[in-house]
């Protein structure tokens, strides 16, 4: 990252910075900002799934970049003023309940929804997408069921529990298999190839020996190839998630000291903390 060159850890211009940067990330833990990127997420999949609706082969659209952006800021005071201060989206921050799992996943249905009003869609044809979408998104969700905690002292990542990781996983395994399927039947190559390539993060955290490497890798990347593959269709889209990225990686940098959030992991932060 560019601002760990100019900006060393052990750098006077980091110390300084450092104080100076609190504000934003006390803003940022407060608000829950880094859940945007799921909030964003499904709401732009609803102007995207209208759109190849509309016409199978659509690509690199710009037309809707306004009408996105006003559909995405109205999904972002829905979070800050509803979701977040009721608690009605926690996932990842702790295990949910099985009420928890079905209402998470009806409200990520309500925001494709939002990001499809106005589209002129056949709505018809469009909640049988929404169904199969929803059956992706929880299959994703049920990983998050495995929450993961900076142990600051250490500087390392851990998991608080592996508690039901075969019934869980499993069931993940098995909801993106379904996914798969349903976009291959419904003729959505958004919704098969994502699922596709989102499988095997699921069943390598299934398999393999409990590890945080492989909850880091099946957390991020599901969704930071569903977002790429968003973005095909709604380029403008890349606008607001590299701001919103980037912007959260500069904060933690000064805060803690971490890049994060990273494509990389299993990365060892505890080389940052050798004085402790």
């Amino acid at each position: 990252m560019l601002v760990e060159k100019v900006f060393p850890r052990d750098s006077l211009r980091y110390a300084v910075f450092q104080k100076d940067i609190k504000t934003a990330g006390d803003f940022i833990e407060k608000f829950s900002i880094i859940r945007l990127f799921v909030i964003w997420s499904m709401t732009v999949c609803g102007s995207v799934l209208s759109a190849g609706l509309e016409y199978r082969f659509v690509y690199w659209d710009w037309a809707d970049s306004i009408s996105g952006l006003v559909r995405i800021a109205i999904s972002s005071i829905l979070f800050f003023y509803i979701l977040r201060p009721n608690g009605l989206w926690t996932g990842g921050s702790k295990r949910l309940t099985s009420s928890e799992l079905v209402s998470h996943t009806l409200i990520a249905s309500a925001l494709i929804i939002i990001g499809a009003i106005g589209t002129g869609v056949d709505y018809g044809r469009f909640v049988l997408h929404l169904v199969a979408y929803s059956v992706g998104f929880l299959g994703a969700l049920l990983i998050f069921q495995f929450p993961l905690k900076l142990d600051i002292s250490k500087g390392e990542w851990v998991v608080e529990t592996w508690q039901n990781k075969f019934n869980y996983l499993g069931l993940s395994s098995l909801l993106f298999i379904i996914a798969i399927f349903s976009g291959f039947y419904l003729d959505d190559p958004i919704l098969s190839t994502v699922a596709m390539v989102n499988l095997p993060f699921s069943i390598v955290a299934l398999i393999f020996p409990d590890h945080v490497r492989h909850l880091q890798r099946a957390r991020f990347y599901p969704l930071f190839i569903f977002s790429l593959f968003l973005c095909v269709r709604a380029p403008w889209f890349l606008i607001p998630l590299v701001v919103l990225f980037y912007s959260l990686r500069t904060v933690n940098y000064f805060r803690y000291g971490i890049t994060y959030p990273s494509f990389g992991v299993d990365f060892d932060e505890s080389t940052l903390y050798e004085d402790v």
